[in-house]
């Protein structure tokens, strides 16, 4: 009795994280769909994990992000508010080169195209970092429209090699 409670406890939980996975493609300022897009599943207690999938960039890996809960204060970026903050290994992996560091927030909220120009906030604000210097940063839109699926296609490369137009 006590395992068959264990595992429906366990079926529930995994339910509860699975059902709060989110996928959302990258707009830039200019409304350009890039082919890299954010996995993430919340892991409970303001835990985050997930990929920055580079599968539709013809990239051989991924990114492994993690993060929490958090609000980014209005203090001068780009996007602000509640959502989440995480360190994305995208610039490790791509570059190989174990110093580089990208974090970055997000509002888990997709942002709509209305008459051809994007509506509200920013929603996605990062930050570079390597071997304990600040790089820059990028910033742009969260869509619901994911690169490689139903026929959506990127206009634009990754978001770790462009620039914001």
């Amino acid at each position: 009795m006590r395992m068959k409670g264990l595992f429906v406890t366990m079926l529930l939980l995994m339910g509860c994280v699975g059902a709060s996975a989110q996928s959302f493609g990258f707009l830039s300022p200019g409304g350009g769909l890039y082919c890299n897009y954010l996995q993430l599943a919340y892991a409970g207690n303001g835990a985050w994990g997930g990929l920055d999938n580079f599968s539709v960039c013809g990239q051989s890996v991924n990114s492994t992000i993690s993060g929490f809960s958090a609000t980014l204060a209005g203090d001068g970026q780009a996007g602000h508010g509640a959502g989440v903050i995480y360190g994305d290994s995208v610039y490790a992996v791509l570059s190989g080169d174990p110093y580089a560091q990208w974090t970055a927030w997000t509002s888990l909220k997709c942002n709509k195209i209305k008459n051809g120009k994007i509506t509200g906030k920013v929603s996605f604000v990062g930050v570079a970092a390597l071997s304990g210097h600040f790089l820059g940063g990028n910033y742009g839109y969260l869509s619901c429209s994911i690169p490689g699926k139903d026929g959506v296609a990127p206009t634009r490369g990754s978001t770790v090699v462009s620039k914001n137009r």
